[in-house]
């Protein structure tokens, strides 16, 4: 075996992969929770090992996004391509910036929402935690259902009709 000249450790030649992020590959289901008078949010269980190492809580349209660390980087090259197309301003990548938080969850799996994010997305009690793939969604309880509702035929039959469509 060949040695390396920086401290004497074996070369084998093997390609380490990169560890896979501890917890499910993808957020997915939807939990009732709701933010304390503290301006924590306790997030759901199946979500917390994956965030646990921190995460960014940041404004979208008209609800939050929360995505993990180590998936941050993805939306930022989104935001600058976006911003190199010309399909974005710089002032608008600048504000999601400015409003975005990094937040580390407490030994509870608590969060802190910031006040101004709260004020975005009228944040203020009960909220829906939505898994969204590779983030997470926090709505205000309200806007949500508003959202399910304006669901022609709602929210079943557009899964049902959806899954028909994909021949899944």
């Amino acid at each position: 075996m060949e040695q390396s000249g920086t401290g004497g450790e074996e070369q084998t030649g093997a390609v380490v992969a990169p560890a896979r992020p501890a917890g499910p590959r993808f957020f997915t289901g939807s939990f009732d929770h709701s933010v304390d008078i503290k301006h924590r949010l306790v997030l759901p269980s199946p979500f917390r090992t994956r965030l646990a190492e921190g995460a960014y809580l940041g404004p979208l349209d008209g609800f939050l996004g929360l995505w993990p660390e180590d998936g941050f980087d993805a939306v930022l090259e989104r935001w600058s391509d976006g911003v190199g197309l010309g399909i974005v301003s710089e002032e608008a990548y600048e504000a999601f910036m400015a409003a975005t938080f990094y937040v580390q969850p407490d030994g509870q799996g608590r969060i802190q929402v910031h006040k101004d994010l709260r004020g975005y997305a009228e944040i203020d009690g009960p909220v829906m935690v939505v898994g969204a793939r590779e983030r997470i969604a926090v709505w205000a309880k309200d806007s949500w259902d508003q959202r399910q509702d304006s669901i022609p035929e709602g929210p079943h039959a557009a899964l049902r009709q959806a899954a028909k469509d994909l021949k899944l």
